[in-house]
């Protein structure tokens, strides 16, 4: 499947299109992460350099959607090069990475190396790949190299260029003076997928851009889970002292890599949801305002509540409100909102953990009615019988004194119906038979007025009392005798949609 959140993976043409446009380049974003993006821009363009920034955000909050578009944008202001950390992590040394990222920038920016004269080039290039020891095929117009080789040998090689004793030093200042011939005179790094590395890897990194991209006009974005960095630097230094030492110690220490670490804006997915689904073209089946099972605002608070769940981005978001507009279109009965929310979010919640081979659903939560289990809420409140105690402490203790069959009454009070029908005539009947109990049905008036009518007074309000309340979970719920069929066919619909108007 297409990696769509990673734009620098889609095909040339697909990428120039996504860049062309700023329009295009985040139709698939919640406006207030768009919103955030022009801000971002607006900081970088105005701060002093060198200058690192952490984009701070938990897994799943989308930083890569985030980076890989920002990187795009802001490149038509800035030079702006972005890499994933973890994609590169194989090669050995990280400084590697960024020095082939420099060069890949050099050959891309061919109408800048004209202007410049070729010893300039030459030295960048060559200062910083004296760093190095990977290969590399490098061709550029009006530049003698055209090589593939180990960099190291062949620099060897180059007699010609004087190359100082201090590389690091030589390479930096190679690297400023390129950048100050850039548009605005500033160069943007943005390092991807830093918390998905090795924590060895993550850590060299950081040191890296602190200690030799200290470089005026140069500019590093990293997108961060800053609790897990924390962590990764605990480990590599052997941070002692209690958890919560370490986690001071550590944040402490992170600091001192980054000017400054704001947060990447957590999606609103009822502003999403609120925005997207319409009473106008949600036409069928649902009815537009109050709490009911099958309300619009019941459709959007559960989609909501399951897509933050599954840490959707804005496009899976969007995608699920698609599904759902369909399928309340075209279904042929008044739809069960929080059951259909649920069903199209597990499904594309399973499909994007099929690579990590995880297929647990996600939580339904409180009163699933839906599930045949003990623990389902409406079998809960089937077998809940008011009557049943009071009526089986009396019989064992009174039962004698009965001129009629009391354990006739226990047995009815303890049977459990299986309709919502037999329920609530089961019930309806049992209020009757106790309240029509008097003294006259026992031999013994003082046991009858002293033990029997306390112990009875509480039974028809418990009864009439559960009755309200399977009322209420039918309103609320949907619920009815078809419940668990009803789950079956919603899941079959939702994973093949060309069913969808079946009966």
């Amino acid at each position: 499947m297409k990696d769509t959140s990673n734009i620098f993976k889609l095909p040339p043409n697909e990428l120039e299109t996504k860049k062309s446009s700023l329009d295009a380049l985040w139709d698939d974003t919640a406006p207030e992460i768009v919103d955030f993006a022009k801000k971002l821009q607006g900081l970088l363009q105005g701060v002093d350099t060198p200058y690192v920034i952490g984009l701070d955000g938990g897994y799943g909050t989308g930083k890569t959607h985030f980076a890989t578009r920002f990187a795009a944008q802001m490149h038509n202001k800035i030079k702006t090069v972005y890499f994933s950390a973890w994609e590169k992590d194989y090669i050995k040394e990280p400084l590697d990475v960024f020095v082939e990222q420099i060069a890949w920038l050099v050959k891309t920016e061919k109408d800048i190396i004209d202007k410049l004269n070729q010893p300039l080039v030459q030295n960048l290039l060559t200062s910083w790949w004296k760093t190095t020891d990977f290969n590399l095929r490098l061709s550029l117009k009006g530049l003698p190299l055209d090589v593939t080789t180990n960099l190291k040998k062949f620099i060897k090689k180059v007699n010609e260029l004087e190359l100082p004793q201090d590389i690091f030093q030589e390479a930096k200042r190679n690297l400023a003076e390129y950048i100050k011939l850039l548009p605005q005179g500033k160069l943007v790094f943005i390092v991807d997928d830093l918390d998905r590395c090795r924590p060895d890897t993550a850590v060299k990194v950081l040191e890296i851009v602190k200690h030799f991209f200290d470089i005026d006009g140069l500019i590093v974005v990293m997108p961060i889970n800053q609790s897990r960095l924390r962590q990764y630097i605990d480990a590599f230094y052997g941070i002692g002292g209690t958890a919560e030492q370490k986690g001071v110690v550590a944040e402490d220490y992170l600091q001192k890599f980054f000017n400054e670490i704001i947060n990447i804006p957590n999606l609103n997915y009822e502003k999403i949801c609120a925005d997207r689904i319409k009473g106008g073209e949600f036409v069928n089946n649902l009815v537009y305002t109050g709490d009911s099972y099958n309300s619009i605002q019941e459709l959007q608070k559960w989609i909501a509540n399951y897509a933050k769940k599954s840490r959707f981005s804005y496009r899976e978001t969007v995608d699920v409100i698609n599904r759902a507009k369909l399928f309340c279109n075209t279904y042929n009965e008044p739809i069960r909102c929080r059951l259909l929310a649920y069903q199209l979010c597990d499904r594309l919640y399973k499909e994007k953990n099929k690579m990590r081979h995880e297929y647990n659903d996600i939580d339904y939560g409180e009163d699933n009615v839906y599930k045949d289990c003990p623990q389902n809420t409406k079998k809960k409140l089937f077998s809940r019988h008011p009557a049943y105690q009071p009526l089986s402490s009396i019989n064992n203790r009174f039962g004698h004194l009965a001129r009629f069959r009391l354990d006739a009454y226990v047995s009815m009070a303890g049977a459990v119906r299986d309709t919502y029908a037999d329920v609530y005539k089961q019930i309806k009947h049992l209020i009757k038979l106790v309240s029509d109990i008097s003294e006259t049905d026992f031999r013994n008036k003082t046991a009858y007025n002293n033990y029997i009518k306390p112990e009875l007074e509480g039974v028809v309000p418990a009864l009439e009392k559960l009755y309200k309340e399977l009322r209420e979970f039918q309103r609320k719920h949907g619920s009815d005798d078809s419940d668990l069929d009803r789950a079956k066919d919603y899941e079959l619909k939702v994973y093949n949609p060309h069913l969808l108007g079946d009966k």
